[in-house]
C-alpha cells in the first residue's frame, strides 16, 4: 500500500505562491485561486462560490475524523484546533480577520491499470492575514468530511516594537507546554512536540527527517500520529528579542487516512468503468 499511495499526487502545477498573470489565469482555470492571484487578476476576497465540474470522481464521506486525545488534540491557534469542521474554521477566521479567509480548491490524481483518474475539485486551504500575521489551514478531502488537519500560523514583528525571547518563551510554555531554547548564535530555536504511534507525547528539537521530506501519504518515520513545531528567529543585532514566529500544528495520522481512502475510491472508480467496458464489443 505504502508503494501505491505514492502515485497520489495533487493536481497543482500552478502553485499558491504564483505570481505572473499566466500562472494566475492557469490556476483559475484549475479551481485555484491563492490569495496572491486573486489580487492581481482583481477578485474579491470572498470565494463562496463552488469550483466548476471537472468530471473528476465525487468523493463520498466514509471516516470520521478521530480527536488525537492529547495536547495536541486539545490545542488552538488563534481559536482553530484539529479536526474543526470547514464551517466552524471559516467562522473562526471571519471573526479574527473581520474578512472572508481566501480558499485554495485543489483535485487529487492518480493512475491505476494504466487509466488516469482525478476528484473533483475541492476546498483544500483557507487563509487570511491581518497585518504581518497570518493563519493558513488545511482541510481533509470530503472522504472525512473537510475538517481541518493543520493549521499554520506565521507572525512577523518590527524591530522596535518585538518581544522579548523571555516573553515568547513564557507564552508558549503557558499555553503549549513547549520549553523553547535559546536563540542559537544565528538567532534562531525551534521546538517540537509530537505524539508517536501510541499516542505517547515526546518533547525535543526538530527532527533531523522532517514530515515535509516525504509525502505525507507515504511518511511513516519516525511514526508521528500529530505534532506541533515552534520556531524563532532573533531580530538581527539584537537577539534578545524575537523578530518572527511560526506555529504548525499537525494531524498527520488523518492525513494518512485520507490519502489511503483516497486511493481506495479512485482506483474503485476505475474498476467500475472497466466492468462496464468489459460488455462492449467494439468494431473491428
Amino acid at each position: 500500500m505504502k508503494h501505491a499511495l505514492a502515485l497520489l499526487v495533487l493536481t497543482m502545477p500552478v502553485t499558491a505562491r504564483a505570481q505572473t498573470m499566466t500562472e494566475c489565469m492557469m490556476a483559475r482555470n484549475q479551481g485555484m485561486i491563492s490569495p496572491a492571484c486573486g489580487k492581481l487578476l482583481g477578485l474579491s476576497d470572498r470565494s463562496a462560490q463552488p469550483p466548476e465540474d471537472n468530471g473528476g470522481v465525487h468523493l463520498k464521506q466514509t471516516l470520521s475524523y478521530m480527536p488525537l486525545g492529547n495536547r495536541l488534540g486539545s490545542a488552538s491557534i488563534l481559536g482553530l484546533s484539529l479536526g474543526m469542521t470547514q464551517e466552524k474554521a471559516t467562522q473562526s477566521l471571519r471573526s479574527w480577520c473581520l474578512r472572508d479567509p481566501n480558499i485554495v480548491n485543489t483535485a487529487i490524481s492518480t493512475t491505476y491499470k494504466g487509466a488516469h483518474v482525478e476528484t473533483q475539485f475541492f476546498p483544500r486551504q483557507m487563509q487570511c492575514s491581518k497585518g504581518d500575521d497570518t493563519i493558513e489551514i488545511t482541510l481533509s478531502a470530503p472522504v472525512m468530511g473537510s475538517v481541518v488537519t493543520q493549521i499554520e500560523r506565521n507572525v512577523s514583528f518590527a524591530p522596535d516594537s518585538a518581544p522579548t525571547f523571555a516573553t515568547l518563551q513564557e507564552e508558549v510554555a503557558g499555553k503549549y507546554g513547549l520549553h523553547l531554547p535559546v536563540p542559537g548564535p544565528y538567532g534562531e530555536a525551534s521546538r517540537q512536540l509530537y505524539a508517536n504511534m501510541a499516542g505517547q507525547e515526546v518533547e525535543g528539537v526538530i527532527h533531523a527527517v522532517s514530515p515535509r521530506s516525504e509525502d505525507i501519504s507515504t511518511y511513516d518515520v519516525p511514526g508521528e500520529t500529530g505534532l506541533l513545531q515552534v520556531r524563532l528567529q532573533g531580530v538581527s543585532g539584537n537577539p534578545a528579542n524575537i523578530g518572527h514566529i511560526s506555529f504548525d500544528l499537525h494531524d498527520m495520522r488523518a492525513e494518512r487516512m485520507v490519502a489511503s481512502e483516497l486511493l481506495k475510491q479512485l482506483n474503485a472508480s476505475v474498476d467500475a468503468k472497466l466492468g462496464k467496458a468489459s460488455s462492449l464489443k467494439p468494431e473491428l
